[in-house]
């Protein structure tokens, strides 16, 4: 049975982008690939901060791991156990790859 997650707290948030921005974030959401403007910003904002997480060079420890699922779990409910273990199997990849390149 999968575990049920509880309800994260939301904060409201505002902030000023361009127009142009604005109305193709609303096309998006008129197409339906977003259930409104909060979805579509939520998503832009873990997409970059993945993104910008993989590059980081740090050190893994259990504890580090441990903090990463419980922030994770913070941040973004929505995704499964295995999810969030191929996450974390990404971002040890690509620090072994750049710990290689170094």
């Amino acid at each position: 049975m999968p575990k049920r997650r509880e309800k994260v707290a939301l904060v409201h948030v505002s902030v000023r982008i361009p127009e142009g921005t604005l109305k193709i974030a609303d096309m998006l959401v008129d197409l339906g690939i977003f259930k409104d403007r909060s979805e579509l910003i939520n998503y832009a904002i873990k997409q970059t901060l993945k993104e910008y997480l993989l590059n980081i060079r740090i050190q893994v420890t259990p504890q580090l791991v441990e903090s990463y699922f419980k922030l994770l779990e913070q941040v973004s409910p929505r995704l499964t156990e295995e999810e969030a273990a191929r996450i974390a199997e990404e971002i040890r990849s690509e620090q072994k790859r750049n710990k290689s390149r170094t």
